[in-house]
């Protein structure tokens, strides 16, 4: 019996791919390998570099909190130095005293026939006390004097003592004379405000 089964060795497509359809793919292939190389180096760069700028920005927070801090430091102590210089200023300025008022409104009280020839000062309580030495025409020019202190214009001197009334060779009377001085009278301050308030009335 013939074998109807026929064996063929020539194959209907050939087998073998051509080189042409092996390079495309490995061109592909190497394209993205380098994208990819490129997009991990990138995200590596961008990290550090985040990482870089964290850390400046803490230094540069940390050396501004630093300036800031001297800075402020700086100023409170020029603002307490400042504070202190005034208030001690301002001590000062209170306790300084000055007479010229005091000399102006008791020349405006003394009568012509009255005249000092000594003058001392003592600060007691802080209350300043003055003592005069003068000489009167007479007795009655004492009385009229004592009257001129407890007038309305010798308000601010107070507690007016005469003593020691003696009469000299020239009929003259002589005396000591002692008060108190109201501190307004000899405040410093008040005399330079009361100078500026005469000042800005006249212009």
């Amino acid at each position: 019996m013939e074998n109807s089964f026929q064996t063929s060795f020539i194959p209907k497509k050939p087998m073998v791919s051509s080189a042409s359809d092996k390079e495309p793919r490995s061109l592909l292939l190497w394209i993205a390998s380098l994208l990819l190389i490129i997009s991990v180096a990138a995200s590596v760069i961008l990290f550090v570099y985040k990482i870089y700028l964290t850390k400046q920005k803490e230094s540069s927070s940390a050396s501004l909190l630093l300036a800031r801090d001297s800075f402020e430091k700086d100023t409170i102590d020029e603002l307490e130095l400042f504070d202190k210089r005034m208030g001690a200023a301002k001590v000062i300025l209170g306790n300084h005293v000055v007479f010229s008022p005091m000399f102006a409104l008791l020349g405006e009280i003394t009568i012509p026939t009255v005249q000092y020839t000594n003058f001392s000062q003592q600060t007691s309580n802080k209350e300043s006390i003055i003592n005069l030495q003068g000489l009167a025409h007479d007795y009655r020019s004492i009385a009229l004097q004592a009257d001129e202190f407890n007038s309305v214009k010798g308000r601010s001197f107070s507690n007016v003592l005469f003593s020691n009334l003696t009469k000299d060779k020239n009929n003259n009377i002589s005396f000591d004379l002692k008060f108190n001085v109201e501190p307004d009278l000899l405040s410093y301050t008040k005399d330079v405000l009361n100078e500026q308030g005469g000042s800005n009335v006249t212009q």
